[in-house]
């Protein structure tokens, strides 16, 4: 029986008689949200949206740092408020906005002015939470969402006194459009607003107009299991009002509104930087009850101040005879390489447009194109190891296509026979740096537009061998190493352009640009971030600042063009983050925040990582994590929390443990989920990889429950081995795939009393055109679907089995129905197991009562069952 969330808690329920004796409070059958051991409360609530990080400065003088001031947490009532699910498109329909806007929302905002110090705070309009804040391209002011209860409003503060005033005179239609739109002048915003003559929401029919209607005729469409897909025409009516929305420019000052052309289903928007032309991508019908929302056919087209359709720049239609992109998946099916077919025949060539943006100075369109077939290959690659074929390649070229956007296209501005992946430009519009990936591999060029295109090579990569710093070179020097992999760690350093748009930092007389990285991270030395500068026109490069050894340092923002100051973050393991004023050549610093170490409980946990080995030779990391105060050879209790990942080979896990390196020189920070506060309870966190590899002829999966149980059985002989753990009372949890991966390793192996699995799939028949990073259908992989299939074995369960699931958990092939037919199947085997289903909540919980109530239920959970495993009951006498 499922046990449905009260509104008030057992521990403030008073006794049933007068007579009676209180009973003990049981948070594990409570029909209320319940509270942790106050332990795990204060780090769960810890206010962690008191410490600060400044990361950019406004753009134009650069003189002030915005702070979103976060209230926590958020509440259930936010989390809770009423919304309409269409196919994964959520609505706060009250509030005519994407629902994620209100859970995410904000208390306020602060202002820093950096060399004085001085706070300033922005007004916020009464009953009124906030969003997405957008810097005026000259910065001095900002524009930001006020939600109120029944409706949204766009604001402008004033940075110097942040004092903020409305701009909107009705709702804006933040439902697919959330955030405010400055033109380069910043003088007007563009935006969506509700239409004038928008009727009253579609209303559902009292009686059923007809049966859900489903039908395929020889269409093959194979897509992953959709948590949420629209189901009759009413949700098609609600989506069409809740999408339908003006494109309207709006004065700052005088708040006139300027609509521009007719309402339609506006997807995006993205207007031209004087104003006068938008692009605009609308959601095309028919709509779908096979694909979610976000698969719907859409049109890209060029309007202008009219709403005339001047141009259409890409038509993508609704599929539902083929297999779409996944735009929800994180490791979507990849296409086959470019090149030569089996049977030799070449791949078609793109000659579509590419890289399609507005120019930041010359009014129009930049794409790339690759040139037609009699097209010349033009300017030098910078690359002196091109081999034959790779020179008869076709050449690349950049178009600048000017209003109205006729169908003869722009006129080449320039080419090239790499790759262009980028364009970018400098404040001034005169220089063009354009990013090209050729045989030798990513090269950044500067075009100095009024000097006839000449070229530059700024950046280029090394020679394979010679080290992984990146170098500058001269056009005409040569580039790269035999097989021209090259690499980089450094990139031109960016910043806000007063266009609105991104610019390349270019010194102040113009001679110079700029590269920020890091060194690697080797025999685990601290990761030292670096500064050079480039003269453009020789590609000398010299390094103007390199950060000390002890400290791990990120260089956020240069707050001048010539990069004598920049705002940094300094943390160690030790160190809480903090954000500093550099001054580089003298090495100063102005300490701007002063952040604390929020649960040094936590932070101060004994920390180890230990290296399992199995007995068929492979392995693999494990990290542990104990109380502050433990003392070696003690065994304590254990809860492992995991998440398995497949592998080639042992090399290809090798190699991934270079991802993210450096974190062991950050400073350690935890979520309000995060696993590490149960080694405030007494127990010891481990978190092992768990690599699944490929065999010969087998795919990972194939071996997946056989290299499950080899895994967790070398990770306990380990801990064994070295006295950490009690092996008589161990934990097992995951979310997700991890557990999905937990209640396999509680039917697979005899080593858990008890496991945590939170939003998981249980039953692989219901993912039957493929999960995770498993590409083969049901069909294909029979034997493997089933094997890896814990529901199947449901009987075998060892331990105790706590699920928690989302009801509106929004990921792709986790859907509720998972949990609850796999407590259905342990209830009728008489297994012990629970089941909390927690309203309102996506995949991962995030609302202050549901996670407090989580860490309630672990607790008492693992301190009956794994803590206290094989302890006598209490007796109670009366």
């Amino acid at each position: 029986m499922l046990l449905p969330l009260a509104a008030v808690s057992a521990q403030n329920r008073g006794p049933k008689s007068a007579d009676a004796k209180p009973a003990e409070p049981n948070p594990l059958a409570d029909e209320g949200y319940v509270a942790p051991p106050p332990s795990i409360a204060r780090l769960v609530a810890a206010p962690r949206e008191q410490n600060v990080n400044f990361t950019a400065p406004n753009p134009g003088s650069r003189q002030y740092f915005l702070r979103t001031m976060s209230d926590g947490l958020p509440s259930l009532q936010n989390v809770g408020k009423e919304h309409h699910n269409l196919g994964g498109f959520q609505v706060d329909y009250r509030g005519n906005r994407d629902r994620a806007l209100t859970m995410r929302s904000s208390a306020g905002f602060e202002i820093t002015e950096w060399a004085s110090g001085r706070k300033i705070p922005v007004s916020i309009p009464a009953g009124a939470r906030v969003s997405t804040p957008v810097w005026s391209p000259d910065g001095t002011q900002f524009a930001f969402l006020a939600l109120f209860e029944d409706g949204t409003q766009i604001y402008v503060a004033d940075a110097a006194t942040g004092k903020s005033r409305a701009v909107t005179t009705r709702s804006t239609l933040s439902t697919g459009v959330t955030a405010p739109e400055w033109t380069a002048d910043g003088t007007t915003i563009v935006t969506v607003l509700v239409p004038d003559a928008r009727g009253p929401e579609p209303k559902e029919p009292k009686l059923a107009t007809g049966p859900m209607v489903r039908l395929n005729e020889n269409n093959k469409l194979k897509t992953r299991t959709y948590p949420d897909l629209l189901s009759s025409p009413y949700e098609k009516a609600l989506l069409e009002y809740h999408t339908t929305g003006q494109l309207a420019v709006v004065n700052v000052k005088t708040r006139a509104v300027k609509k521009v052309g007719a309402p339609g289903l506006i997807r995006s928007i993205d207007p031209s930087p004087d104003g006068q032309y938008f692009r605009v991508t609308y959601v095309e019908k028919p709509f779908s009850y096979l694909l979610p929302v976000a698969s719907y056919g859409t049109r890209d087209v060029v309007i202008d101040g009219a709403g005339t359709v001047l141009r259409e720049l890409v038509k993508r239609p609704l599929r539902e005879g083929e297999e779409p992109a996944d735009p929800t998946d994180p490791q979507p099916r990849t296409a086959a390489a470019a090149g030569a077919g089996a049977a030799g025949r070449a791949a078609p060539v793109d000659t579509g447009k590419r890289n399609i943006a507005w120019h930041p100075f010359a009014g129009g369109l930049l794409y790339s194109q690759i040139a037609p077939a009699n097209g010349t290959a033009g300017a030098a690659r910078g690359d002196s190891t091109a081999t034959a074929a790779a020179a008869a390649r076709r050449a690349d070229r950049l178009m600048h296509w000017k209003a109205p956007f006729d169908s003869a296209g722009g006129t080449k501005l320039y080419e090239t026979a790499n790759r262009i992946a980028s364009v970018q430009f400098s404040d001034n519009g005169k220089i063009m740096f354009v990013s090209e990936t050729g045989t030798g591999g990513t090269f950044e060029q500067a075009i100095f537009v009024d000097e006839n295109n000449t070229k530059f090579t700024v950046i280029a990569p090394r020679a394979r061998g010679r080290g992984t710093d990146s170098t500058a070179r001269p056009a005409t020097a040569p580039a790269g190493g035999p097989g021209g992999r090259g690499a980089r760690t450094s990139e031109l350093v960016t910043r806000p352009g007063r266009r609105g748009v991104p610019v390349v930092v270019v010194s102040t007389d113009g001679k110079y640009v700029f590269t920020q990285g890091t060194t690697p991270d080797s025999a685990g030395k601290t990761p030292r971030a670096f500064v050079e500068k480039i003269e453009i026109r020789t590609g000398t490069r010299s390094r103007i600042y390199e950060s000390a050894a002890d400290v791990f340092e990120t260089i956020n923002a240069p707050l001048d063009d010539d990069f004598t100051k920049a705002v940094i973050q300094r943390e160690s393991p030790t160190v809480v983050p903090q954000s500093y004023v550099l001054t580089l050549a003298s090495r100063d610093v102005k300490q701007l925040t002063t952040n604390v170490d929020l649960m040094p409980e936590i932070t101060k946990a004994v920390r180890k990582t230990i290296v399992a080995r199995r007995a068929d030779g492979y392995s693999f990391n494990v990290k542990v994590t104990l109380p502050a105060d433990y003392k070696d050879g003690t065994r304590l209790p254990a809860m492992f929390w995991f998440y398995p990942r497949e592998y080639d080979n042992q090399e290809a896990y090798n190699r991934s443990l270079t991802q993210g390196a450096g974190a062991a020189n950050r400073f350690p920070t935890y979520g309000p989920r995060s696993l590490a506060f149960i080694v405030t309870q007494g127990y010891a966190l481990i978190e092992p990889d768990a690599p699944i590899f490929a065999s010969e002829g087998q795919l990972p999966n194939d071996n997946y429950v056989v290299d499950l149980r080899n895994n967790l059985a070398a990770v306990i002989d380990a801990l064994d081995t070295l006295a950490i753990v009690d092996r008589q009372r161990l934990g097992i949890g995951g979310h997700s795939y991890g557990a999905f991966s937990t209640v396999n390793a509680m039917v697979h192996t005899p080593f858990f009393k008890a496991g945590i699995a939170g939003d998981g799939a249980y039953n692989r028949t219901l993912t039957p055109n493929g999960f995770q990073s498993e590409r083969r259908d049901l069909w294909q992989g029979r034997q493997t679907y089933l094997e890896m299939s814990p529901f199947l074995y449901a009987d075998q369960l060892n331990g105790a089995l706590l699920m928690y699931h989302s009801t509106e958990d929004q990921n792709v092939g986790t859907d509720p129905i998972n949990s609850i037919k796999m407590f259905h199947a342990l209830q009728g085997l008489g297994k012990t197991a629970s089941l909390y289903m927690y309203p309102y909540e996506d995949h991962g919980p995030v609302a202050r009562e549901t996670v407090l109530d989580q860490w309630a239920r672990w607790v008492a959970w693992l301190d009956k069952y794994v803590k206290n495993a094989g302890a006598k009951p209490k007796v109670t006498t009366m």
